[in-house]
């Protein structure tokens, strides 16, 4: 029986395993229901979601921070951050058939994504992380893509070479790192044709 190259997979959350859009699906509406200044708002993110991804403050004294600085009562501000957070995820069902496929096929299939602490509750309202056999999350490690501290976390905890992992993300920068170490890395656009990337590097999936 020959050897498999590749062992495990590890994917992007955001934009791959959740499918969302954070710019029209939350902040767009956030900032519409509010009557925030959009330009103001995303001066605030650039500022504070850096910091929160890494689990240097919590999502919520983020939020809070945002609030005060806008001038919006930090209880309401909460409550619709949340509101628009968790109407914007959706998991990627198919995907996820396709991944119990690979865990049946014996790869090692894990997750590796830049969070906040309250997002990743809300995906796990979603039971969007339960499929994979262990999830790495920048809030929980102090590092966020595409700084190399998390990548080489993702190759000590899964004990692999790295030309026997595949990383998948949806932007491009985040694959970057990845690349230098070794790993094989595959931009995701859709189902389809991360399914035949895959296949290419010697993954056997079948399209659905």
């Amino acid at each position: 029986m020959i050897k498999q190259k590749i062992k495990a997979i590890a994917f992007d959350i955001g934009g791959v395993m959740a499918k969302e859009d954070n710019f029209k699906t939350h902040y767009l509406p956030l900032c519409k229901s509010l009557k925030i200044d959009e330009k103001k708002f995303f001066e605030l993110r650039k500022k504070y979601i850096p910091k929160a991804s890494k689990g240097r403050i919590s999502a919520r004294t983020m939020i809070y921070s945002f609030a005060r600085e806008l001038k919006i009562d930090k209880e309401k501000f909460l409550k619709y951050w949340i509101k628009y957070k968790r109407g914007s995820i959706k998991k990627n069902i198919v995907l996820e058939k396709y991944i119990k496929k690979m865990k049946n096929l014996g790869y090692k299939v894990v997750s590796m994504s830049g969070v906040l602490d309250l997002h990743y509750k809300l995906c796990k309202e979603k039971e969007i992380y339960d499929v994979f056999d262990f999830n790495i999350c920048s809030f929980k490690v102090g590092s966020n893509k595409p700084e190399m501290k998390i990548y080489k976390l993702l190759l000590k905890r899964l004990r692999l070479s790295p030309n026997e992992i595949v990383f998948i993300d949806d932007t491009k920068d985040c694959l970057i790192p990845a690349k230098k170490l070794g790993i094989k890395t595959i931009l995701f656009k859709n189902n389809k044709q991360l399914i035949k990337d895959l296949n290419r590097l010697g993954v056997d999936i079948k399209c659905q």
